[in-house]
């Protein structure tokens, strides 16, 4: 069964770690107001995630929404080459601005 588990690391980061697909998606969301919750910039490190679709790429939307509703910011760090590609190719690249940290 796919998994995709989350945790706070240093400085309040949420890191993801597992598939972050159809089958984890709704899990992850029904969780959202812990992992949603904290400082003024969200940070969420995608390091560990071995595979995103757009479902993922749908709830990192979807978290950037509601953190800018509550008037603060989202970061996200450490995102793979799938996810740059889904971002570009789907044309939500300057709702979802990934930073330079990236896996290759």
């Amino acid at each position: 069964m796919k998994t995709c588990e989350w945790q706070r690391g240093e400085d309040n980061e949420i890191q993801f770690i597992g598939e972050l697909d159809r089958m984890t998606v709704p899990a992850l969301w029904k969780q959202r107001k812990s992992w949603l919750s904290g400082e003024q910039v969200l940070t969420l490190n995608l390091q560990g995630v071995t595979k995103i679709d757009s479902a993922g790429v749908a709830m990192l939307l979807e978290a950037k929404r509601a953190v800018l509703a509550d008037q603060r910011e989202l970061a996200i760090t450490h995102a793979n080459q799938q996810l740059h590609a889904m971002v570009q190719v789907s044309g939500v690249s300057a709702l979802l601005q990934l930073n330079e940290h990236t896996n290759k």
